[in-house]
């Protein structure tokens, strides 16, 4: 492949367009004109190359994972039973895609004779998100313990926490759990799929406080005869 760099002031008619386009030489391969140089470098308000976020690590096929979930150990009382079911490890999901959906809560009222509606802002509604992912077993093994345990902990009746930066950067730290769905899928063994729609939650923090001691009566004992 022959190359040949030719610099502007050498160009001629080629040269011109490439000054003013701000391109320094301009590389011909094979009769193909390629930019040497950025023509936007040094420009205001156009900045150097960023630099691009770092993963937070590979998945056993080499891939990068730039996002992924933590579903933290939890625990609970089976109120039938009485016995402490618990989640003792954090369940970690590299091969995972979040969907956070944000209600807005706006009171509509209709005025005879105006166009339109009054609008009334109550607030925000519970972020409804949705979980869709897979857990990866080994070539021919089905990940019969992770699927039990992702049960286990998607039954429990309680507010769980969650880790993800992304969820994180959204203000959701906790959710509870609405329903979740396990299927089998034709000719797929050694994972298995799931979806889980969930809300947020808002950890509720109850103070328990000591009424005063009410003092000691004062008033004269009367004694009748």
């Amino acid at each position: 492949m022959e190359k040949f760099v030719i610099p502007n002031s050498q160009g001629g008619a080629l040269g011109t367009l490439a000054k003013f386009s701000g391109v320094n030489n301009i590389i011909i391969l094979n009769g193909k004109q390629l930019q040497q140089s950025n023509p936007y470098a040094g420009q205001q308000g156009i900045s150097d190359p960023v630099t691009k976020d770092a993963p937070l690590r590979t998945s056993v096929l080499g891939t990068p994972i730039y996002t992924d979930l933590t579903l933290q150990y939890c625990s609970y009382t089976d109120n039938i039973t009485g016995q402490t079911v618990s989640v003792d490890d954090d369940i970690v999901l590299d091969t995972v895609l979040l969907t956070v959906s944000q209600p807005i809560k706006v009171i509509k009222t209709e005025i005879q004779g105006r166009d339109g509606t009054v609008k009334e802002y109550i607030g925000k509604g519970d972020a409804e998100i949705t979980i869709n992912g897979i857990i990866t077993g080994t070539n021919g093994v089905y990940p019969r313990d992770d699927v039990s345990e992702l049960k286990k902990w998607l039954d429990a009746p309680i507010s769980k926490g969650v880790l993800s930066w992304w969820l994180q950067n959204l203000g959701i730290h906790n959710i509870v759990v609405n329903s979740y769905s396990i299927p089998q899928v034709q000719g797929g063994y050694s994972y298995q799929m799931f979806s889980i729609s969930a809300s947020s939650d808002a950890p509720v923090e109850l103070r328990i406080t000591t009424p005063p001691s009410t003092p000691p009566s004062t008033s004269p004992t009367v004694t009748r005869q």
